[in-house]
């Protein structure tokens, strides 16, 4: 995968675990300083920052750095000066000059249906409503409410079919770049992020042609 720049978000609390262990690593080699008893008219000082302290807030470090970035699901294409397409999935990474002219392919919202859900059972017609769902609702609520979710898995199988669609045009360019057949006098060095994007999104491919054909199972059952 090609590599983003640390921003602040992530340098900050790198430089204060680094700090907080350098201290935790002083205090435990070097013991606690003993102070000379302070002079009955000046009252006690209060200790140092604990060990507990510290480590208290090395935890707190380490659970931010750790914690899950979300997740992009857009894709966008730019076509640099000498006509070359690119793809990516982080608009970030797009240079600035290019960043005006890109376009995104796809712009993916949450699924509201999960695919265990969106699944049927072989052989039975899924119920568009359970039956605690159903109770009270009129002929005309319940039908609102079937339209609504035939709509919505409509949605959904092509947002997927765009979403697989646009992967795999960035995996016809990159191979045609690189193939000697079909760019014979041209140079055939691909950029490392378009590599990088090309081999995640042949990862990717059989799971997003997996969940179309369930959301396109689903849709069919409620037909």
């Amino acid at each position: 995968m090609y590599y983003k720049a640390m921003d602040s978000a992530v340098i900050f609390p790198i430089a204060f675990l680094a700090t907080c262990s350098i201290a935790i690593i002083l205090k435990t080699r070097h013991g606690p300083v003993i102070e000379a008893e302070p002079p009955p008219s000046r009252p006690a000082r209060p200790g140092g920052f604990s060990l507990a302290i510290l480590g208290a807030a090395v935890v707190a470090c380490l659970l931010l750095l750790l914690s899950p970035a979300a997740s992009r699901a857009d894709i966008y294409q730019w076509k640099d000066n000498q006509g070359t397409m690119h793809f990516t999935d982080d608009e970030t990474t797009i240079p600035a000059k290019y960043r005006k002219n890109s376009s995104r392919l796809i712009r993916e919202a949450p699924s509201v249906i999960s695919p265990e859900k969106a699944s049927p059972s072989p052989g039975m017609k899924q119920d568009p409503l359970p039956g605690s769902a159903r109770d009270g609702l009129s002929a005309g609520e319940e039908a609102a409410q079937e339209a609504a979710r035939e709509e919505e898995l409509a949605s959904l199988v092509e947002q997927q079919k765009a979403k697989i669609a646009a992967k795999e045009e960035h995996i016809r360019a990159v191979d045609a770049k690189r193939s000697l057949a079909v760019n014979p006098l041209r140079n055939r060095i691909v950029d490392q992020a378009d590599m990088d994007l090309d081999d995640k999104y042949k990862d990717e491919l059989p799971g997003d042609k997996e969940r179309l054909r369930e959301f396109e199972s689903s849709l069919e059952s409620i037909k």
